[in-house]
């Protein structure tokens, strides 16, 4: 069993050594514009056809904002600010049955500052789609049993570090939603098994612009393991204490 393991792995690896990363530019005097997604997922050729269509919706998109704040800008007879959109998907880990990807995207379309924003991706290669990080689990509540009282201790422990002990009330007080938070399995240790969770809280999502995002993990637990649906398990290790 364990060989057939190892040899199914081999076989997934060399899989995406053969694809290469997919880097899209479009850059103007206007515009900076680039998406771009890692070997891993070009090799999934269901999630190559969707990033390469998300690519061309995204460039038709910021293309049209920039034009439009180019006109503004020559009608108040004032400086036009170039604008940039960035998009980069980035592989967490993946085993057999399971690809995570994380993004991070960065745009500016004038005003004070750029705009950041984390997000998540679970692939399940069996059904060939996306799944959520929850549909993992037997049952629907068991993923934030298991993990929302210690993420959100961690959470705000690194605020206060942050914060050097002032309290905030209100949105940047409380612990964010799951919804509200790229969550996405990570492969620490690059052997074709999850040991930790990642939690990303955007910008804005769990405290103020300057605090910048929060990005918290947590180890896989044996508890964790336990509560997986069974055809999800061999994905999974126990993170060594």
């Amino acid at each position: 069993m364990f060989a057939m393991k190892v040899l199914a792995l081999a076989v997934l690896l060399a899989t995406s050594a053969e694809a290469r990363p997919v880097k899209i530019e479009r850059n103007s005097k206007a515009l900076e514009f680039t998406y771009e997604w890692s070997a891993e997922a070009a090799a999934v050729p269901a999630l190559d056809r969707r990033f390469r269509t998300e690519a061309a919706k995204a460039y038709r998109g910021a293309l049209g904002i920039s034009a439009e704040e180019q006109k503004i800008a020559r009608e108040q007879k004032r400086d036009y600010n170039p604008q940039f959109y960035s998009k980069q998907w980035s592989t967490a880990g993946q085993s057999r049955g399971l690809l995570s990807l994380q993004y991070q995207l960065g745009a500016f379309t004038g005003g004070a500052h750029p705009n950041t924003s984390y997000g998540a991706l679970l692939w399940d290669r069996r059904l060939v789609r996306q799944i959520d990080v929850g549909a993992l689990f037997l049952r629907q509540d068991a993923f934030p049993g298991l993990t929302r009282i210690a993420y959100c201790k961690a959470l705000n422990d690194e605020r206060r570090k942050r914060r050097q002990g002032e309290e905030l009330s209100g949105e940047f007080g409380q612990c964010p939603r799951y919804a509200d938070l790229a969550i996405s399995p990570v492969d620490k240790d690059k052997d074709g098994r999850f040991d930790e969770v990642a939690f990303v809280a955007s910008p804005y999502t769990a405290g103020p612009y300057a605090e910048g995002e929060y990005e918290l993990v947590l180890p896989v637990t044996r508890q964790l393991i336990a509560a997986i649906k069974p055809v999800y398990r061999a994905s999974f290790e126990a993170q060594r204490q």
